[in-house]
C-alpha cells in the first residue's frame, strides 16, 4: 500500500496556491478534502502526496517563503479520526 500524507490548509485557495508551489519543486500531488467530523463544519483542502516526499515538500515549501502556519500535515493512511 501506498504511503501517502495529507498538506492541510484553511482554504482550496491556499491548497491550490501550495499545490503550484509543490509542482515547480517537481512534486505532484492531488487537491482533495480532508476527513472531517460530522459535527465540525471545515472549508479545509489538502493536497495528498507521497510520504517519501514530506521533507521535500516542506524544504520547497520553506524556500518559496511559505511559512508553516498557513499549513500543517496530517497522517492520510489514519484517517479514523
Amino acid at each position: 500500500m501506498k504511503q501517502h500524507r495529507l498538506l492541510l490548509c484553511r482554504s482550496q485557495s491556499e491548497a491550490m496556491i501550495l499545490s503550484g508551489r509543490l509542482s515547480a519543486c517537481g512534486i505532484s500531488g492531488k487537491l482533495t478534502r480532508p476527513p472531517r467530523s460530522r459535527q465540525v463544519r471545515s472549508c479545509s483542502w489538502a493536497i495528498e502526496i507521497d510520504s517519501r516526499l514530506s521533507e521535500q515538500a516542506e524544504h520547497c515549501l520553506e524556500k518559496a517563503g511559505i511559512t508553516s502556519d498557513l499549513w500543517c500535515w496530517e497522517d492520510g493512511n489514519d484517517l479514523s479520526g
